[in-house]
């Protein structure tokens, strides 16, 4: 059973839970947190953070999604879904053996063959405990188990969206500035940006600078434990360019504002401050649990989404604002009828 913080007042109903995103990236709604006020404002439409953040120096995380979810059938012809959780190729071991969850579950035992899409086929092995099965990829000659995957495979939605993938997720659960495909879960906080707004940032004066964090599933894990220091913390891998950590570095010691998109940009730079400050150019993995009390050493403005309450997620923006004015924030967002979570709305802490 999860377990939702008892210093979080706030009940989040379900139909509040955005199962699309906005029309447009840059229509979704804002929502300022202003920590030195302790109040909190609707601004209006996300397009209105350039009369905030302009002149900021900007971090974002680079990562992309990759498309890990692929529709099988088994041998008699029932449908399964699989998703795959190798998203590199030092993920895969020398005899194509890959890692997948998959649904629904009866009925699936070892040497079972599913078929998938591409005249590629799944061989079951064996499931561990956390459900995962192990099994043996193939495809056809001279396509790798990554390109295939890029060819058949739809993007992963959060298990809260309540629908089949659709065409408009292949676009919508990226961010425009996406990169290298590793991510099994989208650093959503960017969606609402637009290759035109960040011009406009750009041409206030602000600079715009990305690391990459590998986003996985245990982002969406909840936290189940009474004891939060019990919670056992995913990993995710994560890599800081070395023009990154020296604009962060510079904009700290001339105390120029720095705005993070998300809070996997706060996971990184956290984690990497913890082990060596000034930040460097550094490739590395996270673990990081972030909750009350907790000093941060990098980040102090933040633009984020809605987040679970059962979620780490959720104990990382009450380290950063505190539990009042976190319950303050989520509730002026329901009384406004802000969307939440994955596709929902957003909130700038300043």
């Amino acid at each position: 059973m999860s377990r939702i913080p008892k210093e979080f007042k706030v009940v989040v109903p379900d139909e509040k839970t955005a199962q699309y995103p906005a029309m447009e990236r840059d229509g979704s709604r804002l929502l300022l947190v202003d920590r030195k006020k302790g109040a909190v404002e609707d601004i209006g439409r996300f397009h209105d953070i350039v009369e905030y953040i302009s002149g900021d120096l900007i971090v974002v995380n680079d990562t992309r999604v990759i498309p890990a979810n692929v529709a099988g059938r088994k041998p008699g012809g029932g449908r399964v879904d699989l998703l795959f959780l190798a998203v590199t190729e030092e993920e895969i071991d020398g005899e194509g053996i890959v890692r997948a969850l998959i649904s629904p579950g009866r009925r699936l035992r070892p040497d079972l063959e599913l078929h998938l899409p591409g005249d590629a086929e799944f061989r079951l092995l064996r499931k561990n405990s956390e459900g995962e099965w192990s099994g043996v990829w193939s495809g056809i000659a001279g396509e790798s188990y990554l390109e295939w995957l890029q060819r058949v495979g739809r993007p992963p939605l959060p298990p809260y969206i309540r629908r089949q993938t659709e065409s408009l997720d292949e676009e919508r659960y990226q961010t425009v500035y996406a990169r290298d495909p590793h991510s099994l879960a989208a650093p959503t906080a960017g969606f609402h940006f637009t290759p035109e707004l960040m011009e406009e940032l750009r041409v206030r004066g602000s600079e715009i600078v990305s690391l990459s964090l590998d986003v996985g599933l245990g982002t969406f894990i909840p936290i189940r434990t009474d004891d939060l220091a019990q919670h056992r913390m995913h990993e995710e891998r994560y890599s800081i360019p070395q023009t990154t950590a020296e604009a962060i570095n510079s904009a700290r010691s001339l105390r120029r504002r720095t705005t993070v998109v998300g809070t996997t940009v706060v996971r990184a730079l956290e984690d990497a401050a913890a082990k060596s400050y000034p930040l460097k150019s550094v490739e590395d993995s996270a673990d990081i649990f972030i909750y009350p009390p907790y000093k941060f050493m990098v980040v102090d403005r933040l633009l984020t989404n809605f987040h679970r309450p059962d979620s780490t997620l959720l104990q990382l923006m009450a380290a950063l604002i505190g539990w009042d004015l976190l319950n303050l924030a989520y509730q002026t967002a329901l009384d406004e009828d802000y969307r939440f979570y994955s596709y929902g709305d957003a909130m700038l802490i300043i």
